[in-house]
């Protein structure tokens, strides 16, 4: 399996790196990138855990944001001209060992370093095709990087693997209004947005909620005794049991994982059983 490194500067938009690095997580396996805000475990020395990951990546992304170029020492000197600078070591390190980079560009206004800006063991930057994120449509943006990663570079989508059963609801969509007005009436409830398994550029809309219970038995006893009900009703929730909590995600698969009816007759039907469990 490939693996990706991340390169930027903490000093640079590092807000930016940790929702790059986060998203791209979801979309292609945390097991598949690194970045070392959180790619390095205590105890390890830190720089030899950051050189054997670049030397382990296919592919490095180049994050590049309004500061970037412009990022200056304590002496007021340029850190991408120093060749100690980590940032330096890093993409000097991936050309030479010609590796696939793609540079990031981080805004709308943020523009690729030309040849004469950048030191000179680094100038071929500056010919590389760069990917640009744009704040207005990050999320579209980021699910093409991802597509463009898996498409060309060998990277593996999440996928979910899940049989589903055949399509068979023929009710539609709730509206953002319908399903505002009928929250009011569903304590704890709340819409939670995802992308889709397998499908980087779809997202699902689902209805969410977690169950607390007094312990892990009476948690496991009201999934069991759920099943009859959400069978009968012919509508299954996509849920998860972490110790005393069982979260709860409904959506109507067969309209494009959208919110509808069904749903919210669901989550009513959960509400009551749950009542009734925290009474036994």
């Amino acid at each position: 399996m490939p693996s990706l490194f991340i390169s930027y500067r903490s000093d640079d938009n590092p807000e930016a790196a940790l929702g790059i690095y986060t998203q791209l997580r979801n979309l292609i396996g945390p097991a598949s990138i690194f970045m070392d805000r959180t790619g390095i475990a205590s105890g390890e020395v830190w720089p030899e855990r950051l050189r054997g990951a670049l030397a382990d990546a296919a592919v490095v992304l180049v994050l590049i944001g309004s500061k970037w170029l412009r990022c200056t020492d304590h002496h007021g000197r340029r850190k991408i001209d120093d060749p100690k600078d980590w940032v330096h070591e890093e993409i000097l390190t991936a050309l030479s060992q010609k590796k696939t980079i793609i540079p990031i560009l981080i805004g709308l206004s943020v523009e690729m370093p030309s040849r004469v800006a950048l030191p000179g063991a680094l100038s071929s930057l500056a010919d590389i095709q760069a990917y640009r994120l744009h704040d207005s449509h990050w999320d579209e943006d980021l699910y093409s990087l991802a597509r463009l990663l898996i498409e060309r570079h060998g990277f593996t989508g999440l996928v979910s693997g899940v049989p589903l059963p055949p399509k068979c609801a023929t009710v539609v969509p709730l509206s953002p209004d319908e399903i505002d007005s009928n929250l009011t009436s569903l304590s704890g409830w709340d819409v939670y947005e995802s992308p889709m398994p397998g499908e980087v550029s779809r997202y699902r809309m689902e209805l969410r909620k977690v169950y607390e219970f007094a312990s892990f038995e009476q948690a496991i006893r009201f999934m069991v005794d759920a099943v009859e009900p959400i069978n009968q009703a012919w509508h299954h929730p996509r849920w998860e049991n972490q110790w005393k909590t069982v979260t709860i995600n409904l959506s109507t698969w067969d309209i494009g994982s959208r919110i509808s009816h069904l749903d919210l007759e669901l989550a009513r039907l959960l509400d009551g059983l749950y009542e009734k469990a925290l009474k036994q």
